[in-house]
């Protein structure tokens, strides 16, 4: 009887080590992800600075795709303004090298047909291409060789879509709802 009760005595201290272990994980992992949502509200709120703090678009769109860049660790980010017809989107702001030269060249993309870009500028809906290589409306840019995941977002003005803010990433599926 001795033995017997030593024996689950045992398996009860070891099944509380187990749980003591399994929820000591969960909090570790609640944490991290705790840590990662407060830096990326330090970052929005950086961006956010930003944008307060300069009138002038030539200077502050630069900047917000740098601070974008570098605070949430994306290979390329860019702003598309629509132009006076509404009927191209233009790029007119990138952090990357990539997007240096298409700035160059005077980039642009057709308003509802061509890459992800133009989709979103089209419909005003966000759109996110986890795996680039999967994706149909996705445009391989030979300026962004490197992109793997990507996700356009409508910037607007009230209710009127006036560009997007294009961001790439090296890695699939980059994106998730936060």
């Amino acid at each position: 009887a001795f033995n017997t009760m030593t024996s689950r005595l045992q398996e009860t201290h070891d099944g509380l080590e187990r749980m003591v272990e399994d929820r000591t994980s969960a909090l570790l992992s609640a944490n991290e992800r705790n840590e990662r949502r407060a830096k990326q509200f330090e970052s929005i709120a950086q961006v956010a600075r930003t944008v307060s703090s300069t009138r002038d678009l030539d200077v502050l769109l630069p900047q917000i795709t740098a601070v974008i860049s570098r605070e949430f660790g994306f290979y390329h980010v860019g702003i598309f303004l629509l132009d006076a017809a509404k009927e191209y989107a233009v790029l007119s702001a990138a952090n990357s090298p990539g997007g240096q030269v298409m700035l160059g060249r005077g980039h642009r993309l057709k308003v509802g047909e061509t890459g992800i870009v133009g989709h979103i500028t089209g419909t005003g809906e966000a759109r996110v291409a986890l795996d680039t290589g999967a994706d149909a409306t996705f445009f391989n840019n030979p300026d962004l060789p490197n992109t793997r995941s990507e996700i356009a977002l409508p910037l607007r003005a009230g209710p009127e879509t006036i560009g997007a803010l294009d961001v790439q990433s090296t890695e699939p599926n980059a994106f998730s709802q936060e």
